[in-house]
C-alpha cells in the first residue's frame, strides 16, 4: 500500500528538514503506534518511550525512506525493532520477577548480621527442599552471576525452557517463603 498524497507531501518536506511536516506525520501516527505498543507491553509507561524512540528513530532516517511503501510500514517497522530490541533487553528481568527473591538469593550464607533474618532462615529452609540440579541451576545464575545464556550454552540446554525452569524456580520458592513466614507470623 502507498503513502496518501497528503503523506507524501510532508514526508518530502521532512526530508528537506520541515519539522512542522514531520510533527504532521507523528499526529497521524501516534495513535495506532501507541496503541499497538500498549497492546505487547503492561507497562504503558515503556510503550509510551517506545513510540518516542520509535519517532526519533523515523526522524533521523526520514531521509532514507524511498516511498516504495507506506509510511505506516516503514514506521511500524522501526517501531516493531525497537519493541523487539526492549524485549531483549528486559528479557531476565521478567523471569522470575520477584527482586526480594533475587535479593535473598545473592545475600552470602557467611554473612552473620543475617542469621536473625526470619526470610533468610526461610529462604534456607526452602532451599534445602530443593533436588541438586535445580540447585546447581540457582547457584551458578545468583551465586556464580551467570547470566542464562552461558548457562544455557554451558549445560546444552535450551535457552527458554531454562528461562521457564528458572522462572518455575524463583516462584516455587516464593510461594515457600511465603508461607514459611506466614507460618512463624501465628
Amino acid at each position: 500500500m502507498k503513502s496518501s498524497e497528503q503523506d507524501l507531501d510532508a514526508i518530502k518536506r521532512s526530508q528537506s528538514g520541515d519539522l512542522n511536516a514531520f510533527g504532521e506525520l507523528v499526529r497521524a501516527n501516534e495513535g495506532w503506534l501507541r496503541g499497538w505498543l500498549r497492546s505487547q507491553l503492561s507497562d504503558w509507561t515503556a510503550a509510551d518511550d517506545l513510540a518516542q524512540d520509535t519517532f526519533v528513530t523515523a526522524f533521523q532516517k526520514i531521509r532514507d525512506f524511498q516511498g516504495e511503501g507506506s509510511f505506516e510500514a516503514w514506521l511500524r517497522t522501526i517501531g516493531h525493532n525497537h519493541f523487539r530490541n526492549y524485549i531483549r533487553k528486559k528479557r531476565e528481568n521478567y523471569i522470575g520477577g520477584d527482586l526480594e527473591l533475587q535479593a535473598l538469593l545473592t545475600t552470602d550464607d557467611t554473612d552473620d548480621s543475617n542469621h536473625g533474618n526470619a526470610s533468610l532462615e526461610a529462604l534456607r529452609d526452602c532451599l534445602a527442599l530443593v533436588k541438586a540440579p535445580a540447585r546447581k541451576l540457582l547457584n551458578d545464575r545468583y551465586t556464580d552471576g551467570k547470566t542464562l545464556r552461558e548457562i544455557a550454552q554451558e549445560t546444552g540446554a535450551n535457552y527458554s525452557a531454562l528461562t521457564m525452569k528458572v522462572h518455575r524456580l524463583r516462584q516455587s520458592l516464593a510461594e515457600c517463603i511465603e508461607a514459611k513466614l506466614e507460618k512463624s507470623a501465628t
